[in-house]
Protein backbone atom coordinates (compact mmCIF):
# COMPACT_ATOMS: atom_id res chain seq x y z
CA UNK A 1 0.00 0.00 0.00
CA UNK A 2 1.28 3.35 -0.92
CA UNK A 3 1.69 5.39 2.39
CA UNK A 4 0.99 9.07 2.87
CA UNK A 5 2.87 11.93 3.28
CA UNK A 6 2.44 15.91 4.14
CA UNK A 7 3.73 16.49 1.00
CA UNK A 8 1.98 14.54 -1.25
CA UNK A 9 0.08 17.01 -3.09
CA UNK A 10 3.43 19.16 -3.95
CA UNK A 11 5.09 16.22 -4.93
CA UNK A 12 2.28 15.45 -7.14
CA UNK A 13 3.20 18.66 -9.55
CA UNK A 14 6.45 17.19 -10.84
CA UNK A 15 6.93 14.32 -12.74
CA UNK A 16 9.58 11.06 -11.44
CA UNK A 17 12.18 12.82 -13.98
CA UNK A 18 11.51 16.60 -12.52
CA UNK A 19 12.09 14.81 -8.86
CA UNK A 20 14.99 13.33 -10.13
CA UNK A 21 16.66 15.97 -11.63
CA UNK A 22 15.72 18.05 -8.30
CA UNK A 23 17.56 15.58 -6.82
CA UNK A 24 20.32 15.77 -9.12
CA UNK A 25 20.56 19.65 -8.44
CA UNK A 26 20.76 19.42 -4.55
CA UNK A 27 23.63 17.09 -5.07
CA UNK A 28 25.55 19.39 -7.67
CA UNK A 29 25.50 22.19 -4.68
CA UNK A 30 26.04 20.12 -1.88
CA UNK A 31 29.57 19.28 -4.12
CA UNK A 32 29.80 22.68 -5.19
CA UNK A 33 29.91 24.26 -1.67
CA UNK A 34 32.21 21.26 -0.53
CA UNK A 35 34.30 22.26 -2.91
CA UNK A 36 34.06 26.05 -1.92
CA UNK A 37 34.86 25.36 1.19
CA UNK A 38 37.70 23.40 0.34
CA UNK A 39 39.69 26.09 -1.50
CA UNK A 40 39.79 28.67 1.97
CA UNK A 41 42.95 28.86 3.12
CA UNK A 42 42.39 30.65 6.35
CA UNK A 43 42.56 27.63 8.49
CA UNK A 44 45.41 25.51 6.96
CA UNK A 45 47.19 26.00 10.14
CA UNK A 46 44.50 24.59 12.55
CA UNK A 47 43.76 21.81 10.40
CA UNK A 48 45.82 18.24 11.37
CA UNK A 49 48.56 16.97 8.66
CA UNK A 50 46.98 15.14 6.00
CA UNK A 51 43.62 16.91 6.68
CA UNK A 52 43.05 18.73 3.19
CA UNK A 53 43.52 15.03 1.86
CA UNK A 54 40.76 13.89 4.33
CA UNK A 55 38.42 16.65 2.83
CA UNK A 56 39.25 15.49 -1.07
CA UNK A 57 38.49 11.90 -0.40
CA UNK A 58 35.23 13.24 0.99
CA UNK A 59 34.46 15.08 -2.35
CA UNK A 60 35.28 12.60 -4.31
CA UNK A 61 33.03 10.08 -2.48
CA UNK A 62 30.47 12.62 -2.76
CA UNK A 63 31.21 12.96 -6.46
CA UNK A 64 30.46 8.91 -6.63
CA UNK A 65 27.12 10.02 -5.30
CA UNK A 66 26.49 12.83 -7.31
CA UNK A 67 27.20 10.10 -10.61
CA UNK A 68 24.24 7.75 -8.93
CA UNK A 69 21.73 10.48 -9.11
CA UNK A 70 22.79 11.61 -12.65
CA UNK A 71 22.25 7.85 -13.34
CA UNK A 72 18.75 7.99 -11.86
CA UNK A 73 17.71 10.74 -13.96
CA UNK A 74 18.63 9.86 -16.42
CA UNK A 75 17.13 6.83 -16.35
CA UNK A 76 14.11 8.37 -15.58
CA UNK A 77 14.13 10.61 -18.87
CA UNK A 78 14.48 7.50 -20.98
CA UNK A 79 18.22 6.90 -21.27
CA UNK A 80 19.39 3.48 -22.03
CA UNK A 81 21.79 1.37 -20.34
CA UNK A 82 23.97 2.06 -23.24
CA UNK A 83 23.47 5.35 -23.74
CA UNK A 84 25.00 5.70 -19.92
CA UNK A 85 27.66 3.08 -20.74
CA UNK A 86 29.16 5.11 -23.22
CA UNK A 87 30.07 8.29 -21.11
CA UNK A 88 31.40 5.82 -18.17
CA UNK A 89 33.89 4.39 -20.45
CA UNK A 90 32.05 0.70 -20.02
CA UNK A 91 29.44 -1.95 -21.41
CA UNK A 92 26.03 -1.72 -20.87
CA UNK A 93 26.01 -4.76 -18.32
CA UNK A 94 28.53 -3.29 -16.38
CA UNK A 95 27.39 0.10 -15.93
CA UNK A 96 23.78 -1.55 -14.85
CA UNK A 97 25.30 -3.90 -12.80
CA UNK A 98 26.70 -0.67 -10.85
CA UNK A 99 23.95 1.41 -10.61
CA UNK A 100 20.58 -1.07 -11.02
CA UNK A 101 20.60 -1.19 -7.00
CA UNK A 102 20.12 2.34 -6.53
CA UNK A 103 17.66 2.74 -9.42
CA UNK A 104 15.97 -0.03 -8.09
CA UNK A 105 16.12 1.61 -4.16
CA UNK A 106 14.76 5.33 -5.89
CA UNK A 107 11.66 3.52 -7.62
CA UNK A 108 10.73 0.97 -4.02
CA UNK A 109 10.89 4.67 -2.19
CA UNK A 110 7.57 6.10 -4.16
CA UNK A 111 5.92 3.18 -3.04
CA UNK A 112 7.32 3.48 0.37
CA UNK A 113 8.33 7.08 0.63
CA UNK A 114 8.83 6.99 4.65
CA UNK A 115 9.63 4.52 7.45
CA UNK A 116 8.84 5.07 11.20
CA UNK A 117 11.54 5.31 13.38
CA UNK A 118 11.70 3.26 16.74
CA UNK A 119 9.19 4.94 18.78
CA UNK A 120 6.56 4.57 15.60
CA UNK A 121 5.37 8.49 15.38
CA UNK A 122 8.35 10.10 13.17
CA UNK A 123 8.74 9.50 9.64
CA UNK A 124 12.06 8.97 8.16
CA UNK A 125 12.38 9.84 4.35
CA UNK A 126 13.09 7.03 2.05
CA UNK A 127 13.15 9.29 -0.44
CA UNK A 128 15.92 11.98 -0.75
CA UNK A 129 15.10 14.82 0.72
CA UNK A 130 14.54 16.79 -2.10
CA UNK A 131 11.96 14.63 -3.77
CA UNK A 132 10.55 14.13 -0.34
CA UNK A 133 9.03 17.79 0.03
CA UNK A 134 10.15 19.06 -3.42
CA UNK A 135 9.17 22.35 -2.69
CA UNK A 136 11.02 23.30 0.12
CA UNK A 137 14.10 22.33 -2.48
CA UNK A 138 13.16 24.02 -4.86
CA UNK A 139 12.83 27.73 -2.76
CA UNK A 140 16.43 26.73 -1.27
CA UNK A 141 17.59 25.56 -4.71
CA UNK A 142 16.53 28.51 -6.56
CA UNK A 143 18.04 31.10 -3.79
CA UNK A 144 21.23 29.37 -3.85
CA UNK A 145 21.56 29.30 -7.38
CA UNK A 146 20.87 32.46 -8.04
CA UNK A 147 22.51 34.47 -5.62
CA UNK A 148 25.84 32.69 -6.34
CA UNK A 149 26.15 32.28 -10.10
CA UNK A 150 25.38 34.88 -13.05
CA UNK A 151 22.17 33.36 -14.05
CA UNK A 152 19.75 35.89 -14.10
CA UNK A 153 16.40 33.41 -13.77
CA UNK A 154 14.44 34.19 -10.72
CA UNK A 155 13.49 30.21 -10.76
CA UNK A 156 16.93 28.78 -12.74
CA UNK A 157 16.25 25.06 -10.66
CA UNK A 158 12.18 25.05 -10.62
CA UNK A 159 11.29 26.79 -13.91
CA UNK A 160 11.90 23.91 -16.04
CA UNK A 161 11.08 20.86 -13.73
CA UNK A 162 6.87 21.84 -12.94
CA UNK A 163 4.90 19.53 -15.00
CA UNK A 164 2.37 21.36 -17.67
CA UNK A 165 4.79 24.96 -17.76
CA UNK A 166 3.14 27.80 -19.28
CA UNK A 167 3.52 27.54 -22.63
CA UNK A 168 4.36 31.36 -22.99
CA UNK A 169 7.09 31.04 -20.63
CA UNK A 170 5.40 32.28 -17.42
CA UNK A 171 7.47 32.13 -14.72
CA UNK A 172 5.84 29.56 -12.06
CA UNK A 173 4.09 31.30 -8.66
CA UNK A 174 6.24 32.62 -6.23
CA UNK A 175 6.91 30.26 -3.41
CA UNK A 176 5.29 30.25 -0.20
CA UNK A 177 8.31 30.49 2.73
CA UNK A 178 7.33 28.59 5.62
CA UNK A 179 8.68 28.16 9.69
CA UNK A 180 7.93 27.68 13.11
CA UNK A 181 8.92 30.27 15.52
CA UNK A 182 8.67 30.74 19.36
CA UNK A 183 5.86 32.44 20.03
CA UNK A 184 7.74 34.91 21.92
CA UNK A 185 9.77 35.68 18.62
CA UNK A 186 6.79 36.20 16.62
CA UNK A 187 7.18 40.27 17.24
CA UNK A 188 10.85 40.42 16.80
CA UNK A 189 9.71 38.72 13.18
CA UNK A 190 7.30 40.84 12.38
CA UNK A 191 9.21 43.57 13.11
CA UNK A 192 12.00 43.05 11.09
CA UNK A 193 9.83 41.74 8.63
CA UNK A 194 8.77 44.88 8.36
CA UNK A 195 11.72 46.43 8.13
CA UNK A 196 13.51 44.31 5.15
CA UNK A 197 10.01 45.68 3.20
CA UNK A 198 10.05 49.13 4.41
CA UNK A 199 6.54 48.97 5.43
CA UNK A 200 4.27 50.92 8.14
CA UNK A 201 4.20 48.35 11.25
CA UNK A 202 4.28 49.78 14.51
CA UNK A 203 4.49 48.00 18.03
CA UNK A 204 0.75 47.97 18.85
CA UNK A 205 0.20 45.60 15.63
CA UNK A 206 2.96 43.32 16.38
CA UNK A 207 0.93 42.81 19.89
CA UNK A 208 -2.50 42.29 17.97
CA UNK A 209 -0.62 39.31 15.99
CA UNK A 210 0.64 37.15 18.81
CA UNK A 211 -2.90 38.15 20.91
CA UNK A 212 -4.64 36.98 18.17
CA UNK A 213 -2.74 33.50 16.91
CA UNK A 214 -5.33 30.68 16.66
CA UNK A 215 -5.22 27.00 16.96
CA UNK A 216 -6.48 25.35 14.12
CA UNK A 217 -5.41 22.61 12.16
CA UNK A 218 -2.13 22.10 9.50
CA UNK A 219 -4.54 21.87 6.95
CA UNK A 220 -7.08 23.77 7.27
CA UNK A 221 -5.24 26.95 6.40
CA UNK A 222 -8.22 28.90 5.41
CA UNK A 223 -8.63 29.36 9.35
CA UNK A 224 -5.23 30.85 10.03
CA UNK A 225 -5.00 34.50 10.61
CA UNK A 226 -3.80 36.31 7.75
CA UNK A 227 -1.97 40.03 8.23
CA UNK A 228 -0.49 42.24 4.87
CA UNK A 229 2.56 44.32 5.36
CA UNK A 230 2.60 46.59 2.64
CA UNK A 231 5.65 47.91 2.07
CA UNK A 232 7.71 50.18 -0.73
CA UNK A 233 9.99 47.73 -1.49
CA UNK A 234 7.28 44.45 -1.26
CA UNK A 235 4.01 43.60 -0.40
CA UNK A 236 4.08 40.64 2.03
CA UNK A 237 0.91 38.11 3.46
CA UNK A 238 2.29 37.02 7.04
CA UNK A 239 -0.07 33.63 8.09
CA UNK A 240 0.14 32.49 11.28
CA UNK A 241 -1.65 29.79 13.35
CA UNK A 242 -0.38 27.37 16.48
CA UNK A 243 -0.92 23.70 14.57
CA UNK A 244 1.26 21.54 17.50
CA UNK A 245 0.82 20.85 20.65
CA UNK A 246 3.36 22.87 22.14
CA UNK A 247 1.68 26.08 22.47
CA UNK A 248 4.71 28.02 22.60
CA UNK A 249 5.41 27.60 18.93
CA UNK A 250 3.60 29.45 16.15
CA UNK A 251 3.76 28.57 12.56
CA UNK A 252 4.35 31.23 9.97
CA UNK A 253 4.31 30.96 6.18
CA UNK A 254 5.04 34.29 4.02
CA UNK A 255 3.83 34.89 0.54
CA UNK A 256 4.41 37.83 -1.68
CA UNK A 257 8.13 37.95 -1.51
CA UNK A 258 9.39 37.75 -5.40
CA UNK A 259 13.26 39.09 -4.57
CA UNK A 260 15.21 36.39 -4.22
CA UNK A 261 17.17 38.82 -1.69
CA UNK A 262 14.19 39.18 0.22
CA UNK A 263 13.65 35.76 0.25
CA UNK A 264 17.08 34.72 1.24
CA UNK A 265 16.42 37.18 4.02
CA UNK A 266 13.32 35.93 5.39
CA UNK A 267 14.35 32.49 5.13
CA UNK A 268 17.35 33.79 7.87
CA UNK A 269 14.85 34.92 10.25
CA UNK A 270 12.96 31.44 10.38
CA UNK A 271 16.50 29.91 10.75
CA UNK A 272 17.24 32.33 13.15
CA UNK A 273 13.88 33.04 15.66
CA UNK A 274 12.91 29.30 14.95
CA UNK A 275 12.86 26.69 18.14
CA UNK A 276 16.11 25.33 17.58
CA UNK A 277 18.15 28.86 17.27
Amino acid sequence: MTQHTPYDAARATFTRAALARLVLSHAGVGLAEGAANLAITRFDDQTGLGGRVSEAVALREYADHLLTRAVIFERERGSSWEDIAHFLGTDAARARECFAPAVERWERAFEEPYRLDGTGRKRVPQLPTAAYDPETACRQLDLTVRLRTYFDDPYPVSGALRAGPSPDGTPPPDYALDGRISRGNLGSFMHLLARFTDADFVPTDWDAVVACVRSTDEDDFAMWDTHSMEGSTASLHVHVATVTRDKDLVDVVVTGATDAKLRLRIDTLFAALGPDA
